[in-house]
C-alpha cells in the first residue's frame, strides 16, 4: 500500500532527523519531526551546535553570524525542498568566504531527501563551521570584506 502524502512527509522528516542528529545536529522549533506541527512551524529545522567551535553567540538581528543550519522550505517554483545554509554572514554581507549561500536539495523520485548527496556537502560545511570565528565574521560584516 502506498504512503499518503502526510505519511511520506513525516517519514521524510524523521529520516533527515535521524541522519542529522547522528552527526551531532540539534532540532529547532517547538515540535519534533514526525509531528504534523513540525511542518507548520516556521522555526522548525536543525542547527549544528559545534558551529564557531561550540561557542554561544548572542543573537542580534541582522548582525549575528548564523550557525550551520537546515530545514524544509520551498524553492522559487513553489516545490518543497530541503535547504542548507552554511555558517556565516547572511544576505551577501561581507566577503565571499564568510557569506552564506543557501543550497537546495530537490526530493528523490520516492519523495525523500537524497542523504547520499547531502552527506558530502556536510562533510565540507561542518568542519568549516567549527573553525569559523564569529568575531572575524562580524568585523567582515561591519568593516568591509576581508582583504580590502
Amino acid at each position: 500500500m502506498a504512503m499518503s502524502s502526510t505519511e511520506l512527509m513525516l517519514a521524510r522528516q524523521l529520516g533527515v532527523h535521524e541522519f542529522l542528529t547522528g552527526r551531532g545536529w540539534q532540532v529547532d522549533g517547538g515540535s519534533d519531526p514526525g509531528d504534523l506541527a513540525f511542518a507548520e512551524d516556521p522555526h522548525s529545522g536543525w542547527h549544528y551546535p559545534a558551529s564557531y567551535g561550540g561557542r554561544h553567540v548572542n543573537t542580534v538581528s541582522d548582525t549575528t553570524p548564523v550557525p550551520l543550519q537546515s530545514y524544509f522550505t520551498y524553492d522559487r517554483d513553489g516545490d518543497e525542498v530541503f535547504g542548507v545554509v552554511p555558517a556565516g554572514n547572511l544576505r551577501g554581507s561581507g566577503c565571499a568566504e564568510h557569506d552564506t549561500r543557501e543550497q537546495f536539495f530537490a526530493f528523490t523520485a520516492d519523495g525523500a531527501v537524497d542523504l547520499d548527496r547531502l552527506a558530502p556537502l556536510l562533510d565540507v560545511l561542518e568542519p568549516r563551521a567549527r573553525a569559523l570565528d564569529p568575531r572575524a565574521l562580524i568585523e567582515c560584516l561591519y568593516f568591509g570584506p576581508c582583504g580590502s
